[in-house]
């Protein structure tokens, strides 16, 4: 009996290894097609991990770095968002989001943005949802060490230094879950889209027939704020709202 149990476990082990292996043997075979200039192979790599569900920075990265290399810059552009959604401080994919950028056709000014907010979101996007969740944790831990410290131990001083030491990692813990929490709203709501089409009407209504207020062009990127049927109404940076149809767009 023993022997099938073991059997059974052997099993379901190696079958979680392989299931894990697979997607990181295709995941090397679209970079070799990448590496040897193959970016329409590597393209078609990349998307078919993406099709059985499977995501990361690094891939979202490398597929928009293919598309570039395609010049395909508004798929490239949407890549490169999607890498920087999951991991904020991904230093060269907004590098090269930048050098994309500068292929687009509009020049879209932003509106000043206060101080306190652009601070907040400098902090907001130092890391990802995992790394935030794992500051936590370690935050946690701190401060259980800092409480032992404060109940048993008998020097004062030590005592002292255990007491602030859990105060303040409690307060980081506490910081950290809201960063989480907010990155992980962020990433399962839809905010912001990609302009996929060559050249696109922005509606003042969610109809055909209504009057048209602007035009874009591929790559442009715009906030969602609202859904309608087949629109999205939608925002620039510089204040400009409107209605566009969802398959102009494709969503980060």
């Amino acid at each position: 009996m023993r022997n099938w149990i073991y059997f059974l476990l052997l099993s379901l082990m190696s079958f979680s290894l392989s299931a894990e292996e697979e997607p990181m043997t295709q995941f090397d075979l679209a970079n070799q097609y990448y590496e040897q200039g193959q970016f329409d192979s590597a393209i078609a790599g990349y998307q078919s991990l993406l099709a059985a569900d499977y995501y990361s920075s690094d891939l979202h990265y490398n597929l928009a770095n293919a598309y570039y290399k395609t010049n395909q810059i508004a798929p490239a552009i949407l890549h490169y968002e999607k890498a920087l959604k999951i991991e904020p401080g991904n230093e060269d994919a907004a590098y090269n989001l930048k050098l994309a950028q500068e292929k687009t056709i509009d020049r879209i000014e932003s509106i000043p943005e206060l101080f306190i907010y652009r601070w907040w979101k400098s902090i907001f996007n130092l890391f990802g949802v995992d790394q935030w969740a794992k500051l936590v944790y370690l935050f946690l831990i701190i401060s259980i060490i800092g409480i032992s410290a404060y109940l048993f131990l008998e020097n004062l001083t030590f005592r002292k230094l255990g007491f602030y030491l859990a105060l303040s990692c409690f307060g980081l813990g506490l910081l950290s879950w809201l960063m989480a929490s907010r990155q992980n709203h962020y990433l399962s709501k839809v905010q912001y889209a990609i302009v996929m089409e060559p050249t696109v009407n922005i509606n003042s209504s969610p109809s055909t027939g209504s009057s048209k207020l602007f035009v874009l062009h591929e790559g442009t990127k715009l906030k969602v704020e609202e859904e309608k049927d087949a629109w999205y109404k939608v925002s620039l940076p510089n204040g400009n709202k409107g209605w566009i149809k969802k398959a102009m767009i494709a969503e980060i």
